[in-house]
């Protein structure tokens, strides 16, 4: 089995090292006798960096082969967290931090998650059923794990995990390196164990994808693609004014603006290779539709991922601006799912807007066409026949509003924990939604 992260697994010549640090994060790295290096800690085809304060890794870089990917045994087999062996227990963050509060007024539920950054199933490979399932529970470990929230936890970073990382089909060969961490910033939450022990928040968390491009010519032939997803709403405050109504928390960026945000330098030709522009050139951002610099392009499907650089960009209506809105939806209808489930929008504007020729997509690409048009400060419900194939799972789910020339109007999620707090036959209003 392999052992720690491979620099040139992806093949073809392809060199893909770790990332090393700039000096302000390079004086939190966690430095120790027990790690390769004074440095890494190796697992099954994965390693880990740890931040010596916050206690929590500062990435993990992590192989995936699709073409060995191997199904779990039955009933999944035993899943339990433990401190990673590499690393002192002072460390890491245990479940301490994780589990509810007991209080003598009763139990207080803990909303963070451990955000699993290498993801079990995706590290479930080998070459047979047996090295599938020791890959996949070496994951259960607190130094590959983040305080991440529960909403976010089970619905976008599992998205990111599974619909594009897990099924990723841009690759030649199917071989995959990742690299994975929490962003931290000045507006980082906090949870307190007591007055002397808490825990750093992260703002966010970012996924960098390498491979080996199916159609490049040898001088491109690397592949990279950025995302970057946030739990906290006031990192993506809107500078230039207005009310914001949406908080996209998704989205594809640069790996230059992933260096700003995190310290960790990656290497060179990563930068080279990504698609996305940090730097403004008028004429080359006009060709293709580049809205604003640096690039940030909110993710909705794998389908909405730019692979090149010169693709054109989806165009976005920016978050200030959107006139027509998701505004709620009957998720979890009393009775009929399909029957009693509806979704609402709403004109924000000053005016009658026609929605005809625009379309509904759910988060797994199904599809409603829309017609007639809304009037300023009104709804148009859909449901039945107006909601097309567009299904509305109880379990967590997305929509993106798309209008006649494809430009993303609006995106919406849900996930399984906000609708169990709904009673049955509540609607649920995306507006107020909690990020």
């Amino acid at each position: 089995m392999q052992i720690g992260y491979d620099e040139i697994f992806i093949g073809e010549g392809i060199r893909i090292p770790l990332p090393t640090f700039n000096r302000q994060l390079g004086r939190s790295i966690l430095r120790a006798p027990g790690l390769r290096k004074n440095i890494f800690s190796d697992h099954a085809h994965f390693t880990v960096v740890m931040n010596e304060y916050t206690r929590q890794l500062v990435y993990s870089a992590y192989n995936i082969d699709q073409s060995n990917f191997l199904p779990r045994p039955p009933g999944g087999g035993k899943r339990s967290w433990r401190n990673d062996p590499n690393v002192k227990a002072k460390f890491q963050l245990d479940n301490d931090y994780y589990k509810d509060r007991q209080t003598p007024t009763g139990k207080i539920p803990n909303p963070y998650d451990r955000g699993h950054m290498v993801m079990r199933f995706n590290n479930m490979w080998g070459a047979d059923n047996d090295e599938s399932d020791k890959a996949g529970k070496a994951t259960f470990i607190y130094s590959n794990s983040s305080l991440q929230h529960e909403n976010l936890n089970r619905d976008e970073w599992k998205a990111l995990e599974i619909g594009i990382v897990r099924e990723f089909e841009d690759d030649k060969n199917n071989k995959l390196a990742v690299f994975t961490g929490p962003i931290y910033g000045d507006l980082d939450r906090h949870i307190n164990l007591t007055d002397q022990e808490s825990a750093r928040v992260p703002s966010g968390f970012f996924k960098v994808i390498c491979y080996r491009r199916k159609t490049a010519v040898e001088a491109s032939k690397l592949g990279v693609l950025a995302f970057a997803i946030f739990q906290d709403t006031e990192v993506l405050r809107d500078k230039k004014g207005g009310k914001q109504v949406k908080t996209n928390r998704e989205y594809q960026v640069t790996i230059s603006e992933l260096q700003n945000w995190t310290g960790i330098n990656f290497d060179r030709k990563m930068y080279d290779a990504n698609p996305l522009f940090y730097n403004n050139i008028a004429s080359r951002n006009r060709n293709l539709r580049v809205s604003s610099i640096p690039e940030r392009i909110p993710v909705t499907g794998p389908g909405g991922v730019v692979g090149d650089a010169t693709e054109r960009r989806p165009e976005v209506t920016h978050l200030s601006t959107r006139r027509i809105v998701i505004n709620s939806a009957m998720i979890d209808p009393q009775g009929s799912e399909r029957r009693g489930e509806w979704i609402s929008l709403h004109n924000r504007g000053n005016r009658k807007t026609s929605i005809r020729g625009w379309r509904l997509i759910d988060g797994k690409g199904r599809v409603a066409e829309l017609t007639d048009s809304i009037g300023s400060g009104e709804s148009k419900r859909l449901k039945g026949r107006a909601l097309g194939k567009v299904r509305l799972s109880n379990s967590g789910g997305s929509l993106a509003l798309q209008d006649s020339h494809g430009c993303l109007i609006d995106h919406v999620t849900w996930s399984r924990p906000q609708i169990r707090r709904l009673e049955e036959g509540v609607a649920f209003l995306f507006d107020s939604q909690s990020n």
